[in-house]
């Protein structure tokens, strides 16, 4: 089988850090055949990093290849409807990174989009929805031996100075994306959330704002309810002078779960199990879903109406600080 030959727009630090390593472990199924950004400079220093792909400053001029299978799109939000749009008129399968977009209106062109491309594969980059711990406490509940689960707590906490490599682009406190951090890391969660415990039907998100050069909001505690009757809490705070934490507490009838970014401990009357993260959170897991979704045809499990639902939680929620919001039937 030939491998899937992609074009990648963006080349930030996501690009670098996070995809590129997938796609090299993946070199046997998917070729990285050319780059795109708009600083020229910076798309031809990626290019060389990969191993001398062909480069460009305007993705047009990338997306007019025929040799071109699929793009992997990893721009700024602001820009997924924009690129999404083009790639998808130029007979390219999209993978395109989370958060869906920056707006309402953008996400709902964005589904839009896969209605009129029903022949294209749309795909969003949320790892979490492939990452090893996920796929273990999915497991776990499925057996039935943890019995009901009841509550799901995560705190992520870290310090994001201005000068972080994730931040230092400026478009996350940008006005044309007004939703911040906590919707760029947000939907994550809301993800696993979702995949754990079912749709959240009810939230309530609590903001809090300790740099304003982060935007808007750079912490929040958001209280959530779910439709098989869970609760619990995502504490997302970006601000955090001298703490860095990454746990999720899950708790059953009978067990509890915790995972630290590293170790998974599952707990019961039984004992204690542990193990250690195998994975890179997805990544790898989520391109492997892609190429199998256009190979085969089947579904890949994160379509844009799954982001679409992660996203809803964060922004709705941001719209109103402190009131509930309803999800109930929420998927437009």
């Amino acid at each position: 089988m030939k491998p899937l030959r992609i074009g990648l727009l963006g080349c930030g630090v996501a690009a670098r850090e996070l995809h590129w390593p997938a796609l090299r472990k993946l070199s046997g199924r998917m070729q990285l055949v050319a780059v795109c950004n708009r600083t020229g400079a910076k798309a031809q220093a990626f290019a060389d990093l990969v191993g001398g792909v062909d480069w460009y400053d305007d993705w047009q001029a990338l997306l007019a290849r025929t040799d071109i299978d699929a793009v992997d799109i990893v721009l700024p939000a602001t820009l997924n409807l924009a690129a999404t749009r083009d790639a998808l008129a130029a007979g390219k399968h999209v993978l395109v990174e989370k958060p869906l977009a920056a707006s309402a209106d953008d996400a709902r062109a964005m589904l839009a989009l896969v209605a009129q491309y029903p022949q294209r594969v749309t795909m969003v980059a949320e790892n979490y929805r492939y990452a090893w711990f996920v796929q273990r406490l999915r497991a776990w509940l499925a057996s039935g031996k943890a019995g009901r689960p009841y509550a799901l707590h995560w705190n992520v906490m870290n310090c994001m100075t201005p000068d972080n490599r994730y931040i230092a682009s400026g478009w996350r406190s940008s006005a044309e994306f007004p939703d911040g951090l906590l919707l760029d890391a947000g939907v994550h969660y809301v993800a696993v959330v979702r995949a754990l415990l079912g749709e959240i039907v009810r939230a309530t998100l609590l903001p809090s704002r300790v740099q304003p050069s982060l935007g808007r909001f750079d912490g929040g505690s958001l209280q959530f309810q779910t439709e098989t009757g869970a609760h619990g809490s995502l504490n997302l705070y970006f601000s955090v002078a001298g703490l860095r934490e990454r746990r999720l507490l899950l708790l059953a009838e009978h067990g509890s779960a915790e995972f630290d970014g590293e170790r998974l401990f599952i707990r019961s009357s039984e004992g204690e199990t542990q193990e250690l993260r195998p994975d890179d959170d997805g990544y790898v897991a989520e391109f492997q879903a892609f190429a199998d979704a256009i190979a085969t045809g089947q579904p890949h499990g994160s379509g844009f109406d799954e982001a679409w639902r992660d996203m809803q939680v964060i922004s709705r929620s941001l719209a109103q600080p402190g009131q509930q919001q309803s999800f109930l039937g929420a998927a437009t």
